[in-house]
């Protein structure tokens, strides 16, 4: 058996062992250094980790700790309806320090995170979920199917708050809620395995930093056209931003769309 069919064979097990029937929450406090804390929460059914000695809060304080720039400030375990739930919440210097999180050990926690200042009272966040395939072979496609479906409906939530208010947000996947200075984002885990989902989100005075978006078209069954700017698109809804007001359109009303 080759290495990277046993590398793809360890991947799906960690998938299937951590996504199955797997719940993950993150909450993310961002200040204007970049600094900030962060808590993790995984989610299983009692049934499935009662015997099972690894999924504790300690393991996700041990994964954290030795991380340069991080310091875990706390750790607990509940168990609500069935579910264990476990979390660690933990300080760091810079979203940079984050980035050394690793993904096999932590799975809800994938990809990387920037905060740029951009010196007018303004700035950019981004956070990128999952990573670029480094082959596009037909059976790498195949795997990559095979996994998405082994995940099913499975979604992660993600609640950001900035140490500013929220202008725009944007991603092509996922639901996205602003309020204030306040992000929540679900995102479907299929959309982003063997590939990339970004969210980009602008904060400050919307006077001092008026960001431009491409517009796009949709056209509706029932021959009404709409233009504005796609903000999230999921298999149900389309949120589109039409003159600094969002409008939910279902999917099954939409005919096309022109980017």
């Amino acid at each position: 058996m080759s290495l990277n069919k046993i590398r793809l064979i360890t991947l799906l097990s960690l998938i299937i062992l951590w996504t199955g029937c797997m719940e993950y929450e993150e909450k993310l406090n961002i200040k204007k250094d970049g600094s900030g804390t962060i808590t993790m929460t995984y989610g299983l059914p009692l049934e499935m980790v009662k015997q099972d000695d690894s999924f504790t809060a300690e393991k996700i304080r041990n994964d954290l700790t030795g991380i340069d720039g991080i310091t875990v400030i706390s750790s607990k375990e509940t168990v609500i309806d069935e579910v264990k739930w476990v979390e660690a919440t933990a300080r760091f210097q810079s979203l940079g320090s984050l980035d050394n999180i690793k993904s096999d050990k932590l799975p809800g926690f994938s990809g990387m995170m920037d905060f740029i200042d951009h010196g007018n009272g303004s700035f950019t966040f981004t956070k990128v979920l999952g990573e670029l395939p480094k082959t596009d072979k037909p059976q790498k496609t195949k795997d990559m199917a095979m996994m998405k479906s082994m995940v099913g409906d499975v979604t992660w939530d993600y609640e950001i708050s900035f140490p500013i208010n929220i202008v725009s947000a944007e991603s092509g996947q996922g639901e996205i809620s602003v309020g204030g200075k306040k992000l929540t984002w679900s995102v479907s885990l299929a959309e982003f395995i063997g590939g990339q989902t970004t969210l980009t989100v602008i904060l400050g005075n919307e006077g001092k930093m008026k960001p431009e978006f491409d517009l796009q078209t949709l056209f509706l069954k029932n021959g009404k056209t709409i233009s504005g700017n796609i903000v999230s698109m999921t298999k149900n809804s389309c949120i589109v931003r039409v003159d600094g007001k969002r409008e939910r359109i279902d999917r099954k009303e939409i005919q096309s769309i022109k980017f």
